[in-house]
């Protein structure tokens, strides 16, 4: 039988220069219930002897044993730079170490930065794999849906490739179990059209260079009328019509309208957890304890650690630092007032000193390529990609591109470049948000524990001795 999870810390880490480390991990369920209770009571009531506590958050694609290796290797890895560096800890430093636990197995597609590749190339113990997690994300996505739809859903899910009435059909399946997005880009839920625009999106970024059936990306959603949302009077029956292609798509693979939804339900799920699983924890540790608390997130992680930081009307006191690590969130979520629409990024209070004392310090890289080429085909709406454009430094191919692939826009922010350690940053300047170009060190999504990274983190715990 399983060990359970413990009451107390799951691990205590070894550390030469402060001794050992409590390490809990506080899982949490899709709707953000806490699945620890003990553990989360038993932090609680310890924490206070604790000079700093970090929280971590992990990103789509993690199960336990990926989450917590990679919370553990992150913080070995400042360890050894600790080591490496000779640096000495702060007077009276001794952290406590907690590891966000949260469902978070739907988007293959990104983690690989590829699709799944369903024959595994003759590896019988590859394609098991390939099979069960084709099979994971069906239950996952079905398990959303009412009942009733479900076996209708299986049905259309795993066809080869789907027609118009078929891919409206799935389209409008998917559509009733979104949410509406909280970042500030957009107020309402994606409906069937925005779905079905998003997958015509995906299958032309994925179609071969010399496919002549498909147009380019900056082609597809520019050609045609707009797409009816299906069901209602005067439904397009025709392809061209439903997909808004003028003729340049003649079947959907069902796999490229999953992607959008399973994006934008992470989107959701991160949110959910951040707000009524994480917050209440954070709320708690501030008021219980004295402790520097710095929050750490990578992917969608960074909107888990967000929203937990914003959704309080107040905080007992200020959070200390927060790193984002190639945040699956708006590029938006931080600006004062998003372009074409009269309010704040969802993110943009967590600027505010008396929530966050440092800045927040955001990463993002060229060669992010679920980021920086991916993210934006998934949760854009019909009616966005024909403005897509090139993006130079600084800038963004659409509305709805991710922050990790392109920075935190119209933030006001500071622009710099990831450095190698021993380099500084700018923490005490005016700048609150501190935007870091990680493209020469971060190669791809998952690529972000490295001595920079290690670096940063340092940089922000020690802050305070420095005089920042």
């Amino acid at each position: 039988m399983p060990k359970p999870l413990p009451a107390g810390p799951y691990r205590v880490i070894d550390s030469a220069e402060v001794g050992p480390v409590p390490y809990y991990v506080i899982p949490f369920d899709a709707e953000g219930r806490c699945e620890g209770p003990l553990t989360r009571q038993h932090l609680l009531d310890h924490a206070a002897g604790y000079s700093d506590v970090f929280i971590f958050s992990h990103g789509w694609n993690n199960d336990w044993s990926a989450a917590t290796e990679r919370y553990e290797g992150f913080i070995r890895g400042v360890q050894q730079l600790r080591r490496d560096r000779g640096l000495t800890p702060p007077p009276g430093y001794k952290p406590l170490l907690v590891g966000i636990f949260w469902p978070s197995q739907a988007l293959a597609w990104l983690d690989s930065e590829k699709g799944p590749g369903f024959a595994a190339g003759g590896d019988p113990a590859a394609q098991d794999r390939a099979v069960e997690l084709d099979r994971s994300v069906l239950r996952e996505i079905a398990a959303a849906l009412p009942a009733a739809d479900r076996e209708r859903f299986y049905r259309l899910a795993q066809a080869e490739s789907l027609a118009s009435a078929d891919a409206q059909a799935l389209a409008a399946l998917l559509a009733r179990a979104t949410r509406a997005d909280d970042e500030g880009v957009d107020d309402s839920a994606p409906g069937a059209a925005d779905l079905l625009a998003a997958a015509a999106s995906w299958q032309a970024a994925e179609a071969p260079a010399d496919d002549t059936s498909v147009g380019t990306v900056t082609d597809v959603g520019t050609a045609g009328a707009e797409p009816a949302e299906p069901g209602e009077p005067g439904e397009p029956t025709e392809p061209a019509a439903a997909f808004g292609l003028g003729g340049l798509l003649s079947a959907l693979d069902p796999r490229n309208l999953l992607k959008p939804f399973t994006v934008w339900q992470m989107k959701d799920r991160a949110g959910r957890v951040g707000h009524d699983g994480v917050a209440p924890l954070l709320q708690a540790l501030l008021a219980q304890s004295t402790a520097r608390v710095h929050l750490l997130g990578h992917s969608y992680g960074c909107k888990v650690v967000m929203t937990a930081l914003c959704a309080p009307d107040a905080l007992a006191r200020p959070v200390e630092s927060a790193l984002l690590l190639q945040p699956a969130i708006s590029q938006y979520a931080f600006a004062a007032r998003v372009p074409g629409r009269e309010v704040a990024g969802g993110f943009a209070r967590a600027l505010d000193p008396r929530r966050l004392r440092l800045p927040v310090v955001v990463t993002y890289s060229a060669e992010d390529v679920a980021l920086h080429d991916m993210f934006h085909l998934s949760v854009r709406r019909k009616n966005d990609l024909g403005e897509l454009q090139f993006a130079g430094e600084g800038s963004s191919p659409s509305r709805f591109a991710a922050m990790g692939g392109y920075g935190p826009q119209d933030a006001g922010a500071t622009w710099v470049s990831l450095q190698a350690p021993g380099a500084d940053y700018p923490l005490a300047g005016p700048a609150r948000v501190i935007a870091v170009n990680g493209t020469r060190f971060i190669s791809g999504h998952g690529e972000i524990s490295n001595p920079p990274t290690w670096w940063l983190s340092t940089l922000l715990a020690s802050a305070h001795a420095r005089g920042v």
